[in-house]
């Protein structure tokens, strides 16, 4: 895990140690301060041996502290090989803003199995650096675990548990609209700098789950929403991300909508989500034709680095998505085009790893 400071690097320290009883590991905080003063080098290792419970392998941690000072900081891939546990999958974390292009970066990727990050953390309105994500996907082959998408799991089987019922599913070959509400600090978000990446992932999934193309990219439009438009069989669906005022966090998720014409009836499908549950409403011509309720609690950051490690980057649909993300971005490359050829579509939003 790379650090911006010791005050992050004790954070995720304690997130680190909460996913300890789940399996043995050994974790890396790495801390690179004062570049312009004298070098040197600190570090300490702590170990954690828990108990386990009747019929319970016993489990371990390892962590090893060390904070780069000077010139040091920049040589943060010399320190790290020498530590790293033969034959073991490498989860890089990167809590903060990721530094992608910079020497430190194409130093580190490399060893890296899975980059993990929070696109819903990083400054401004997170785009430019969901894009430089594509490029360092490309350029280094490294598999990708974003906790805001992970931690958008409970939205999308809320809706597949709708929209699989066997009278809505034709519907999802016929949308015409996903507009998806975000939290933001002004009205319009004037200022245009709220983290979308949440938003944008919303559409992604389901583009990539219901054979969607993407016609013209995501753009600002005055209004401050965000505008795309997409190509589903022989109609276009327009994509609209639309700041609102709310009590949740800036760039928090509000509501998807979905909206669906198919031989003279028009559906509109909506959820939204708090703490602990996920509202899920479809209206049939206005008039009111299912609403659902699931208990799926928010996951915390224990829960979401534990994913990232064992299952996140292996998941196939969360590739896709985000792929089709950085289409949305207008960023494509040959690796995502292949994986493109290579994937089939279904009219489902139904996903095959409980994502």
């Amino acid at each position: 895990m790379v650090a911006g400071d010791e005050k992050a690097a004790q954070l995720c320290a304690a997130t680190i140690a909460g996913t300890a009883g789940h399996h043995a590991s050994r974790s890396l905080i790495l801390c690179a301060v004062d570049p312009d003063g004298p070098g040197g080098l600190d570090a300490r290792i702590e170990a954690l041996s828990l108990v386990p419970a009747a019929g319970r392998a016993e489990t371990g941690a390892e962590t090893i502290y060390v904070t780069a000072r000077g010139e040091t900081g920049a040589h943060l891939a010399s320190i790290i090989v020498p530590l790293l546990v033969h034959d073991l999958p490498v989860a890089l974390w990167w809590p903060a803003d990721p530094p992608f292009g910079s020497r430190r970066a194409d130093r580190l990727l490399p060893i890296a199995d899975v980059l993990i990050v929070d696109g819903s953390a990083w400054s401004g309105d997170g785009l430019g650096f969901l894009a430089q994500l594509a490029v360092a996907v490309e350029q280094h082959r490294v598999v990708v675990a974003d906790w805001a998408l992970l931690r958008q799991a409970r939205w999308r089987e809320a809706l597949a548990s709708v929209y699989d019922l066997p009278d809505l599913r034709p519907h999802l070959g016929a949308v015409r609209r996903i507009e998806v509400e975000f939290a933001a600090a002004e009205l319009g978000d004037p200022a245009g700098d709220t983290n979308v990446v949440r938003p944008l992932y919303h559409v992604a999934w389901l583009a990539s789950r219901l054979g969607m193309t993407v016609i013209a990219p995501l753009s600002r439009a005055k209004d401050g929403r965000r505008v795309a438009t997409l190509r589903q069989k022989d109609h276009q669906v327009e994509v609209l991300l639309s700041p609102v005022l709310s009590e949740l966090g800036v760039g928090s998720t509000v509501r998807v909508e979905i909206t669906s014409r198919l031989r003279g009836a028009e559906l509109v499908g909506s959820v939204a989500a708090g703490d602990r549950t996920v509202e899920v409403s479809i209206l049939d011509n206005g008039r009111q034709r299912v609403r659902r309720s699931y208990l799926m609690p928010r996951l915390t950051d224990v829960d979401l680095l534990g994913l990232a490690v064992e299952e996140g980057a292996a998941d196939p649909i969360a590739v896709h998505a985000l792929t089709t993300a950085h289409r949305l971005l207008g960023v494509e490359s040959d690796s995502q085009k292949g994986a493109e050829r290579g994937s089939s579509h279904r009219t489902s939003v139904r996903s095959q790893d409980n994502d």
